[in-house]
C-alpha cells in the first residue's frame, strides 16, 4: 500500500499504479492458492460455527464478488470518459484498501453473493477464480482507456473509478483469504 496515494487522485492512471494493481492481483491470487491447495474435503467444508462460512464458501464468495465487480468494470469502460465525475469519489485508494481488507468490522454479504455451492467443488471454483482473475489482470495491464475517468458505483463505498474497482477486487480477495486463515485457526479445525 505504500505506493497508493492517501488522498483522492486528480490525474490519469500512472504506470506505477498500473504496475501496483497487476502485482496486487497476482499476489492475492497466489496467496489464495497457497491457502487452499492440498486441503481435504473435510477441511474445506469445516465450519467454525453455524453462522460462519467454511473455506469452500469463502472461495465461492470471492469468485461471486469478483465476477460481479469485473462485469461492472466492463460496463463502466463502455461509458464515455468523464473527468468531472472524479469529484463524486469520496474515498482514497489507501482508505479503500484498508476498509476492504480489514476484518474488524463484519459486513454481511448481499443475498446474491452468499455462497450456495453453485460452482461445484472447490477445485472447480478455483478454476473459475483463475479464469476471472486472468481477465482482471489482462484488463489491468491492457486497458487503453484511463481507468481513472470511468466509474463503478459500489453499494457501500459509493462511486469508485475503475482502478479503484480493481483495487477492490484484490483487497476483497485478501479479506476473505484472511477469513480462511481464521477458519484454519478455529477450535476443532481438522488437520487432515
Amino acid at each position: 500500500m505504500e505506493n497508493l496515494p492517501a488522498t483522492p487522485v486528480t490525474g490519469p492512471l500512472t504506470k506505477a499504479e498500473r504496475d501496483y494493481i497487476v502485482t496486487a492481483l497476482q499476489t492475492t491470487q497466489t496467496l489464495l492458492h497457497d491457502a487452499v491447495d492440498g486441503l481435504s474435503d473435510v477441511q474445506l467444508t469445516f465450519k467454525p460455527g453455524a453462522d460462519r462460512w467454511s473455506i469452500a464458501e469463502c472461495v465461492e464468495h470471492i469468485v461471486m464478488v469478483e465476477r460481479g465487480i469485473f462485469r461492472a468494470t466492463q460496463q463502466g469502460i463502455q461509458q464515455p470518459a468523464d473527468p468531472e465525475k472524479r469529484s463524486d469519489i469520496k474515498i482514497s485508494d489507501v482508505d479503500l484498501v484498508k476498509a476492504t481488507r480489514g476484518r474488524s468490522r463484519p459486513i454481511a454479504a448481499p443475498a446474491p453473493f452468499v455462497p450456495t455451492g453453485k460452482y461445484g467443488d472447490t477445485a472447480a471454483t478455483m478454476a473459475l477464480f483463475d479464469a476471472v482473475r486472468a481477465a482482471d489482470i489482462d484488463f489491468a495491464q491492457n486497458a487503453d482507456a484511463d481507468l481513472r475517468t470511468h466509474y463503478f458505483d459500489h453499494f457501500i463505498l459509493g462511486r469508485l473509478d475503475l482502478y479503484q474497482a480493481l483495487l477492490l477486487i484484490a483487497a476483497h480477495g485478501e479479506r476473505h483469504r484472511k477469513q480462511i486463515d481464521d477458519v484454519k485457526a478455529a477450535p476443532g479445525y481438522p488437520h487432515a
